[in-house]
C-alpha cells in the first residue's frame, strides 16, 4: 500500500497539525484502521486528516490529548489553527474587490509592508457579490 507524504508542516497550522497526527499515530505504533476505531470514524478519515483534506473536530482532538497524554497538544493546535494567517489571502482580499478599487488591476506595497490600493480619486469601491 502506497502511503501519501505528510504536507509540510512549515505551510500551514492545518498541514502542521496533520504532519503531527500521523508522526504520533506512527510513535505509538498505530495502524489508520485502530486510530479510526479510536475516534469513531472510517480509516479513509484517517487518511483525509493526516494528508490535511479533512480538519480534526474538538471532540477527536480530545480523544488523542486523553489516550496520547499530550497535555492538550491537539486541542491546542487546532486552536491555533482556527485564528489561523491563511496564506492565500490576497486572493480571498482580490475576488471581493471590484477592480474599481484599483487602477489598471495593480496593487501597491506601503510602507511597512502593508498592501494598499494604489489611490483612486473620488471612487467608491465596491464589493463584489
Amino acid at each position: 500500500m502506497h502511503i501519501n507524504e505528510s504536507p509540510d508542516p512549515r505551510s500551514s497550522m492545518w498541514a502542521w497539525m496533520a504532519h503531527h497526527l500521523r508522526f504520533q499515530r506512527m510513535q505509538h505504533g498505530m495502524s489508520g484502521h485502530a486510530l479510526a476505531e479510536l475516534l469513531n470514524c472510517a480509516r479513509s478519515s484517517i487518511s483525509r486528516l493526516e494528508n490535511c483534506e479533512a480538519k480534526l473536530t474538538d471532540a477527536q482532538a480530545a480523544v488523542l490529548d486523553e489516550r496520547w497524554n499530550t497535555g492538550g497538544t491537539f486541542a491546542i493546535m487546532l486552536w491555533y489553527a482556527r485564528l489561523g494567517h491563511d496564506p492565500n489571502w490576497l486572493c480571498d482580499v482580490k475576488s471581493h474587490v471590484s477592480s474599481e478599487c484599483m487602477i489598471g488591476g495593480r496593487w501597491k506595497v506601503g510602507m511597512h509592508s502593508r498592501l494598499v490600493p494604489e489611490p483612486v480619486p473620488a471612487v467608491t469601491c465596491v464589493l463584489a457579490s
